[in-house]
């Protein structure tokens, strides 16, 4: 008797933990999926805005042209880990040989330029979104933006 009580007891609360885990699990995937993050401005936006002078809209456009490089920049990078792999295996199969090492720096190099050129132009199509006159402010001070955030990291000198 005291057996069967215990395993009633027993269903019971797994039956409880059951629910709930169900619901818990309901809820989580029901909801409207929320960034807990708070919005963050980069410093370029904010050099746009007060600098330059850029409008709600074309801080929209800016926004869009972010994200399509975002994307771009994350299928370049993932290219570049795959085909590094490759290239890193290649140098090894040819015992460091001088011309594996020259073909390995120069698939890196090459790499590396179009990471680049991906960067300029986007930068470029930033700088398009503008009037000529925010173009002009923009071609006189994006460097600034682009450099402050290595500047941050270097020891101050006193």
């Amino acid at each position: 008797m005291i057996n069967q009580s215990k395993n009633k007891t027993l269903l019971f609360i797994i039956g409880i933990l059951l629910l709930t885990n169900i619901v818990l699990v309901w809820m989580m995937l029901s909801g409207k999926p929320q960034d807990k993050r708070p919005e963050r401005k980069s410093p370029m936006s904010a050099y746009l805005k007060s600098e330059v002078g850029f409008s709600p809209a074309q801080l929209v456009a800016v926004d869009s042209i972010k994200s399509r490089h975002r994307r771009d920049v994350k299928l370049l990078f993932d290219n570049m880990r795959n085909d590094k792999e490759q290239a890193f295996k290649a140098l090894g199969k040819n015992g460091f040989s001088d011309s594996a090492i020259n073909s390995a720096a120069t698939y890196s190099a090459s790499q590396q330029q179009a990471l680049e050129i991906k960067m300029l132009s986007h930068l470029r199509d930033i700088r398009n979104v503008g009037t000529p006159e925010q173009k002009a402010k923009f071609d006189t001070g994006f460097y600034k933006v682009m450099i402050r955030g290595k500047n941050d990291n270097k020891p101050k000198e006193h």
